[in-house]
């Protein structure tokens, strides 16, 4: 394991800080994030877009992820581009997509600010190219162009209502607190380390062997096995704080923490 947790945040003596968030609101969003967000092209989340570029290629595009008490920062190299692929959506053939809840609450000279309805958790994109003569009226510009077509015809932009929309109240159960919520908030502090150190691109099962469940990656290529990435999540100094790991077989194991479990699978 030749990680150097390069893509988490550290405090002010260097050491390693991860679960920063102080509400159970906070914890739920980030759960969200994680479900959708851990997704690939193989195994997309259900609530993709048809159309567009896709929720599972924002990997490529996130540098770090810091967890802060009230709110997650996302640094990445094109903060529109990224948002783009989860604002919800009501299509007219397709039904809802994206995160349902999420709202757009402000833009910042290189920082979007999200704010999800159902928990109440936040979340910032943190443009990282960026120059000291940038304006926000230009970074704000550059968001309107880049989502600019959502306005076509056969779309319905959700994230611009101040209340949940009745398609979105349907999805509830994406929000709903789980077992493994605490687990899946903090999977999500550790996306950076698991797609760019750890080289890996997991997708989430919600039901899996034994009706638990499931982070599952390809792992050819000299890409870490389960018991690797089970170890960097359990003892390594970017550990999920109290998660133990067990190994199963030779290419998966659970991964449990206060009392709630998941597989880790190497394909």
């Amino acid at each position: 394991m030749n990680a150097e947790f390069r893509s988490v945040l550290r405090d002010s003596c260097g050491r390693i800080s991860i679960d920063n968030a102080a509400s159970s609101g906070q914890h739920a969003f980030q759960a969200v994030l994680a479900t959708f967000l851990l997704s690939t092209d193989q195994h997309p989340h259900p609530l993709q877009a048809p159309i567009g570029a896709s929720m599972s290629s924002t990997s490529a595009y996130v540098n770090t992820v810091h967890s802060r008490p009230d709110r997650l920062d996302v640094h990445t190299n094109t903060a529109c581009r990224v948002a783009s692929r989860f604002l919800p959506l009501l299509t007219d053939t397709h039904g809802p997509h994206g995160i349902p809840g999420l709202r757009l609450d402000g833009i910042g000279r290189r920082r979007l600010r999200f704010v999800h309805l159902p928990t109440g958790g936040r979340l910032d994109l943190i443009d990282s190219c960026h120059s000291p003569t940038d304006r926000r009226r230009d970074f704000a510009e550059r968001f309107r162009l880049t989502t600019q077509w959502q306005q076509e015809r056969g779309f319905t932009r959700l994230w611009g209502l101040a209340e949940l929309h009745p398609s979105e109240t349907l999805l509830e159960r994406h929000w709903q607190p789980k077992p493994c919520m605490l687990l899946r908030s903090a999977l999500m502090t550790r996306a950076a380390l698991l797609w760019n150190e750890l080289d890996i691109r997991p997708s989430w099962t919600e039901e899996a062997l034994r009706h638990l469940p499931e982070l599952a990656w390809d792992s050819s290529r000299d890409r870490p096995g389960a018991h690797e990435v089970g170890t960097a999540l359990t003892e390594t100094p970017a550990r999920i704080p109290g998660a133990r790991y067990e190994p199963v077989s030779d290419r998966s194991g659970l991964l449990s923490l206060s009392g709630a479990a998941i597989w880790l699978h190497a394909r």
